[in-house]
């Protein structure tokens, strides 16, 4: 039998076999967190594993301060008490970033992806160089390492989120919005910057960890997540992980071609979903209806969101119309993913979820129109009110997975990167 994880070994972040050692440690506390506390027993239940296997690696993470153990709640003062075993909040912390056209994000939060600081940069970070945005960055985890009144050497992991086609196990971009692909990569300007391991992967991947950590689909092992920003995004978790495909594109739902030949899309391409439904694909749409001469505003090229969101909530007819084809899109593109992927739980979310009724309405009545009897009662859609923290919270979580596989070895691990890049900067 064949063991496979979605996560990083050495700098891959593909699907592989990895060790029975480094799966157990994983399970069990992952196990521990999502039960806040559990016995070693219920442990085994849940990851298939003997009691014995538990409780020799829960002795190791409980001398390593990793875990502790606890009386269960109400237990009897007679008698044998029920043992149970507990995450150790402060046994590390990580960073996440995440990197939008308009700002930077970044938290630090502690293995439980409790945040403990956090900081949003409204800066414009579009077309320039990843040299900038790796300025940018820099900025926000030295000043949110500081507030959450950490050091530098606290900090096990650093992950990034980023917008696009991301090489996530060199942490380059093939295509972004924010900047072309660079001979530099994004990863190792940070990596060597503060000498810390560090993770870059596609930015609705982050924040579909969010949901599979701390959100929604916590404790869910079948979902799918679509964000609604200047960009159209889905990230889907099978089994429990989250899936990236065989180059770590997968999920690239705005970029489905759905009018051959519509709307101009920011990929290139035409009549893309993302051209439609996105924040993006809003705008254009009330700016073609006003060029049209459906309603005013001039000059029409200089139109935002923002006011196209509060004529719609006015009841400004055009603009009232682009929101309901943007639902009805939105709703198509979730019954073809009902249908393929038969999800128990379709999480919508992302700042797009502003407009409401408008679009979620005719959302709601194109997933009925096009799914499968069966299917759509098997499958619960919720509209998720964003944070702007659960973009980089979900980046943080990129780290977390990392550390849950192997904790035993990060210590080490990170003692002997920050050696090797003291070297190779005195060179």
């Amino acid at each position: 039998m064949v063991l496979g994880s979605t996560g990083i070994q050495g700098n891959s972040m593909i699907k592989r076999p990895i060790a029975l050692k480094t799966l157990n440690q994983y399970q069990i506390l992952n196990a521990i967190r999502i039960a806040g506390a559990i016995s070693r027993t219920e442990i085994s239940g849940i990851i298939g594993h003997s009691r014995a296997t538990v409780s020799n690696i829960t002795a190791k993470m409980i001398a390593s301060d990793l875990i502790y153990e606890k009386k269960a709640e109400g237990s009897s003062a007679r008698g044998r008490n029920r043992v149970m075993l507990a995450i150790n909040p402060n046994a590390a912390y990580v960073v996440g970033v995440k990197v939008s056209a308009f700002r930077v994000g970044c938290v630090v939060c502690n293995i439980l992806a409790e945040v403990k600081s956090s900081v949003v940069m409204p800066v414009r970070t579009s077309e320039r160089p990843v040299q900038f945005v790796a300025d940018l960055i820099e900025e926000a985890i030295r000043h949110c390492v500081k507030e959450a009144g950490l050091s530098l050497k606290q900090i096990s992991g650093i992950g990034i989120g980023i917008p696009g086609h991301v090489d996530n196990r060199e942490g380059v971009s093939y295509w972004s919005p924010l900047f072309s692909r660079d001979t530099a990569s994004l990863r190792e300007l940070i990596r060597k910057r503060f000498r810390i391991e560090t993770y870059v992967d596609n930015d609705t991947n982050t924040v579909t960890l969010t949901q599979l950590w701390v959100g929604k689909g916590k404790g869910i092992n079948n979902f799918i997540v679509v964000t609604i920003e200047d960009g159209l995004g889905m990230g889907v978790v099978i089994d429990g992980e989250l899936y990236r495909g065989s180059s770590g594109f997968a999920g690239e739902l705005g970029h489905f071609v759905v009018s051959r030949g519509g709307r101009p899309c920011r990929c290139g391409k035409r009549g893309c979903f993302e051209a439609y439904i996105s924040n993006f694909g809003i705008v254009n749409g009330a700016r073609e209806r006003c060029l049209r001469g459906d309603w005013q505003h001039d000059p029409a090229d200089i139109l935002s969101y923002e006011e196209v969101l509060k004529g719609a909530e006015e009841g400004v007819a055009p603009l009232v119309e682009t929101f309901a084809q943007a639902g009805q899109y939105l709703g198509q593109a979730i019954a073809g993913l009902a249908q393929l992927f038969n999800p128990s739980k379709v999480i919508v979310t992302g700042n797009g979820v502003r407009a409401g009724k408008l679009m979620f309405t005719p959302m709601q009545e194109a997933i009925a129109e096009n799914t499968a009897p069966d299917i759509l009662a098997a499958t619960e859609v919720v509209v998720h009110q964003w944070k702007d923290t659960d973009w980089s919270l979900g980046a943080a979580c990129l780290v977390l997975e990392e550390f849950y596989k192997s904790p035993f070895d990060r210590c080490v691990a990170a003692e002997k990167m920050q050696e090797a890049l003291g070297k190779e900067g005195a060179k």
